[in-house]
């Protein structure tokens, strides 16, 4: 089964998601991106779902996978508070 991503980026100073080509955006924060993104991918249904954090550099990060156990709100913005603390570390 292939895995379908939503992609969460920075661009022109503000952060976005995208999702087979369709692009969400402005998020003031990468949290924020982030949380969007995990809440959208965990509504697809009948696919397997990954949100994948690419940096600057295009590196990337899977950060959530639809086959996870769901994560309530806080769990989302705890995930999110986490990884925006470890990139600035």
């Amino acid at each position: 089964m292939s895995t379908d991503h939503f992609v969460v980026s920075q661009r022109d100073s503000a952060w976005q998601f995208s999702f087979k080509g369709d692009v969400t955006a402005p998020f003031t924060s990468r949290s924020a991106a982030i949380e969007a993104a995990i809440a959208a991918a965990g509504k697809v249904e009948g696919a397997e779902v990954a949100v994948v954090l690419r940096d600057g550099d295009r590196r990337s990060e899977t950060i959530w996978r639809s086959n996870q156990t769901d994560l309530t709100e806080s769990e989302a913005e705890q995930l999110a508070a986490d990884i925006e603390r470890d990139s600035d570390a």
